[in-house]
């Protein structure tokens, strides 16, 4: 396992968010305000299953936010919005899950400081199994298609018991399907020709990302340049033969072809 100043080195790097371009406001909350400036760690509120966000003591204007009525928990690990130092971050728990802890930071070991779209490491918990990612403003993919009507999320799956019987990856074709007609009204064609080069760019790394769907690919709201989050499923492909690799990093490539039609 890497020591946590190798994880750490590039703490710095990548765009940074600060809580007045979330919509946190210091008008009305001084004191609060002040307090979250003040703490390393200041939890802001809980991403739901679709991303959205509860919120925690603050009101949040500028990402999509969720009552408690519909918050939708989920499946797997807890993932938090926090603050350090008025630096907005994402905090991921694994819950236990070594494997799933120790391959996300292995890949993000390789990656960082390669020029490439990913969020850089804040912070990371040996002890309780957590990473803190920096927060990337900026829809994802997924997201912004829903906004133009064109993606079921999972909100509306659970409420339709007719999809209860699909199993996940048929549900997952459901979202997906005959959707890339709608893509170039969220994005242009060069955000997917810079999809591309960012897949390439992991590929040189040895890095299969193995999670390809639009809800891992963020939009960047300033630069409008792809961001990749999300690699606690990938393969490192050091350890296969060169066939074995451009096989498999080929498959990649098509299969974000399928999502990123150019």
């Amino acid at each position: 396992m890497a020591k946590k100043e190798d994880v750490l080195k590039f703490r710095e790097s990548g765009p940074r968010t600060s809580l007045e371009e979330i919509g946190v406001k210091k008008e009305g909350n001084e004191n609060l305000y002040a307090e979250i400036l003040r703490s390393p760690e200041y939890i802001l509120g809980e991403f739901d299953q679709d991303g959205y966000i509860l919120p925690n003591q603050v009101s949040i204007d500028s990402l999509p936010v969720v009552d408690d009525e519909h918050f939708l928990p989920r499946k797997k690990f807890k993932i938090y919005l926090i603050s350090r130092f008025g630096i907005i971050g994402v905090k991921k728990y694994f819950d236990r899950n070594t494997f799933r802890f120790v391959n996300e930071l292995k890949a993000y070991l390789r990656l960082l400081g390669k020029n490439i779209n990913i969020p850089s490491i804040m912070d990371v918990d040996f002890d309780y199994l957590s990473i803190t990612f920096s927060f990337i403003n900026g829809p994802t993919v997924r997201e912004s298609l829903y906004n133009i009507g064109a993606v079921i999320i999972d909100h509306d799956v659970e409420a339709r018991p007719e999809l209860y019987t699909y199993p996940d990856e048929n549900r997952w074709l459901i979202q997906t399907e005959d959707k890339s007609a709608s893509l170039y009204r969220v994005v242009d064609a060069q955000f997917v020709e810079n999809i591309f080069q960012q897949v390439t760019k992991i590929h040189n790394c040895d890095i299969y990302i193995n999670d390809v769907k639009y809800g891992n690919v963020i939009i960047e709201k300033s630069s409008k340049e792809p961001y990749f989050i999300d690699f606690e499923t990938s393969r490192d492909l050091s350890i296969f033969g060169p066939y074995i690799r451009k096989i498999m990093k080929d498959h990649e490539t098509k299969s974000f072809g399928n999502l990123f039609p150019h």
